[in-house]
């Protein structure tokens, strides 16, 4: 029984890591898009924010999209996307002016900063 289980748990921390391979390192980053509603799209794929360092200004929105196959987190102070999966999007509008820290709660090698004017 002790065999059964200890290689169940092998397992399943086998599969946990295979799920979430790869690096935390950031690749090279193209810049954040501007949506059509106004304000500042950043794509987060694979294990970086594709523009880590954004500037919208007030009162535009920052948008985060999950571009890749997994799903991401965008969570400073002052919001929280919750868990957001592959495809989907959320949005938030900054209320005063100055730099918001964000990172990806599911990976904490995923940072970035928003400098609002």
């Amino acid at each position: 029984m002790i065999k059964r289980t200890l290689t169940i748990g092998l397992a399943a921390a086998a599969l946990g890591v295979a799920a979430c391979g790869g690096s935390d390192d950031p690749a090279a980053a193209p810049a954040a898009d501007a949506p059509a509603s106004g304000g500042t799209t950043v794509s987060m794929q694979d294990r970086r924010f594709a523009a880590p360092t954004v500037v919208v200004s007030t009162p535009q929105s920052g948008h985060f999209k999950t571009d890749g196959g997994i799903a991401h987190t965008a969570t400073g102070d002052d919001f929280d996307s919750g868990s957001v999966a592959p495809g989907e999007s959320f949005s938030f509008t900054p209320t005063a002016a100055g730099t918001l820290s964000y990172v990806c709660t599911f990976h904490p090698g995923m940072q970035g900063t928003i400098e609002v004017s």
